[in-house]
């Protein structure tokens, strides 16, 4: 008799706790756009830039989306890309704008690229090149845990050069989302 209320109380407790972290995550995937969280992961790119020679370039890809979403749901991505190295030359606020690939699996998978990273500043020379802006959504088709990892970079300087990257290996999972069904 005793055993059975102790496991009653247990069973009690649980489903408690299960259904006010459900409450959470309900409340947070409403708010998804005000809510981010952000993950940088380092990738190693081979790039292309005609006329110059292909040169392999290390960059800082930070990711930010909401940590809940509901299925349904658009989820918003946020992207900024930083170089680990400095330019070679003054860059002019907005001199460098371009795109950067959002390859999302787990729940369900696809890819589509965050638009609009532009340099909002002059950045003077040696200092490392910052691209900010990006942006995406991606709709939420299944209920699950869905991961967020760069894809191919491509930038148009205010020179008219277009410098293509491609991952030289798969990157890291930048940040998560855990969709709600």
């Amino acid at each position: 008799m005793k055993r059975s209320r102790v496991r009653a109380a247990t069973l009690t407790a649980a489903a408690v706790s299960i259904t006010l972290i459900g409450t959470q995550a309900a409340a947070s995937a409403e708010n998804c756009d005000s809510t981010q969280i952000s993950g940088t992961v380092t990738v190693e790119y081979h790039c292309v830039e005609p006329p110059y020679p292909e040169a392999d370039s290390t960059m800082k890809v930070t990711f930010s989306a909401p940590p809940f979403a509901v299925k349904g749901s658009d989820i918003k991505v946020n992207a900024t890309v930083q170089s680990t190295t400095g330019v070679p030359l003054d860059i002019p606020a907005n001199g460098v704008n371009g795109k950067v690939g959002v390859v999302y699996g787990g729940a369900f998978s696809g890819s589509t690229d965050a638009t609009g990273l532009t340099t909002a500043n002059r950045i003077p020379k040696g200092q490392p090149l910052t691209l900010t802006g990006g942006t995406t959504k991606v709709k939420a088709t299944a209920a699950g845990v869905v991961t967020f990892t760069p894809g191919k970079l491509e930038t148009l300087n205010w020179l008219g050069n277009h410098l293509v990257c491609t991952p030289k290996t798969t990157p890291a999972v930048a940040v998560r989302t855990l969709v709600a069904g």
